[in-house]
């Protein structure tokens, strides 16, 4: 059987995920680093008067957070499930990917995904968001771009992209893709223009605190969003991380790759069950679902018994 396991990125986290973190920290050593989430939480909240739903959607927390959710059903997945051939993963989640991979304790892992997101953060001078734009090709979006000084941040399809810029930016873009046509154009809930020249400054400095890790190893290789080439080592992921943060991903080619090693089955490990649509309409034949679709652990231990 031919397994990989997918991690999602930011945009479908709810309060559900955050209570699953919390009923779970203490069994999986995560306590400290919860606290800290949960003492930023809570001041985010009372300092911008957000509800716990809202506050879950600002950068610097959901990072961090879906890093932890990730990390504890990748506890599970390597406790309960055969292992995986490789992996991959979609924004965050390819340096999420990365983190589980690698030989990192927690802490150290969960300290690279915080410094991850306030450098991103912190490079963002003006109000930022992304949308996405389906039913324009390239050839027709990028006239758009350039007009609205906006920039691709990530190609799921020849005609399906994520853009990003500055929200007044973002704002005319919208207007002007659903007058050229777009079949259907929708703000994302994430407030910094990921994987654009926007964050070259963070981008330079994510690779500097990178240069100061020590060197490990990996335990299972990564098939990367960057041009969909497949890592096995430290001095390979850390260049292709701290790249990802101010140059586009090309998520299709990391589809097209996925398809090439002829996977079995396929488990995303949320939040979330975006990507194992889209896989689902790239590989129909593949066994593809996320954790999120089931009710609980023991559930995808027996939906992925039926196919071993």
């Amino acid at each position: 059987m031919n397994f990989a396991v997918i991690f999602s990125g930011q945009g479908l986290q709810s309060v559900q995920h955050l209570h699953e973190i919390q009923d779970q920290a203490s069994q999986y050593g995560l306590t400290t680093q919860l606290k800290s989430l949960m003492n930023q939480l809570e001041s985010t909240q009372l300092e911008q008067t957000k509800t716990e739903q809202e506050a879950i959607f600002e950068n610097t927390i959901a990072q961090p957070l879906i890093f932890a959710l990730q990390y504890l059903r990748w506890q599970q997945i390597r406790e309960y499930l055969p292992q995986p051939e490789f992996l991959a993963g979609y924004s965050l989640g390819e340096a999420s990917a990365f983190c589980c991979s690698s030989s990192l304790p927690f802490a150290q892992a969960f300290e690279l995904i915080s410094i991850r997101a306030k450098l991103m953060s912190q490079q963002t001078n003006t109000r930022c968001g992304m949308a996405a734009i389906q039913g324009l090709n390239r050839n027709q979006l990028l006239p758009l771009l350039e007009r609205t000084k906006t920039e691709i941040s990530i190609r799921l399809n020849e005609t399906h992209y994520i853009v990003a810029g500055p929200v007044q930016r973002i704002d005319q873009l919208i207007q002007a893709a659903n007058e050229q046509g777009a079949q259907q154009v929708n703000r994302l809930k994430v407030s910094v223009p990921s994987h654009t020249s926007f964050l070259k400054n963070a981008a330079e400095q994510f690779s500097n605190y990178c240069h100061q890790l020590p060197i490990g190893r990996m335990e299972l290789p990564v098939i990367s969003a960057s041009e969909g080439q497949k890592y096995f080592s430290y001095t390979q992921a850390l260049p292709i991380l701290s790249q990802q943060i101010d140059h586009p991903l090309d998520w299709y080619r990391c589809l097209e790759t996925l398809k090439e090693y002829q996977p079995d089955i396929v488990l995303e490990i949320g939040p979330g069950n975006a990507l194992s649509k889209m896989i689902g309409t790239v590989m129909p034949e593949v066994q593809v679902r996320s954790i999120d679709d089931f009710s609980s652990f023991d559930d995808v231990r027996q939906w992925i018994s039926r196919f071993i």
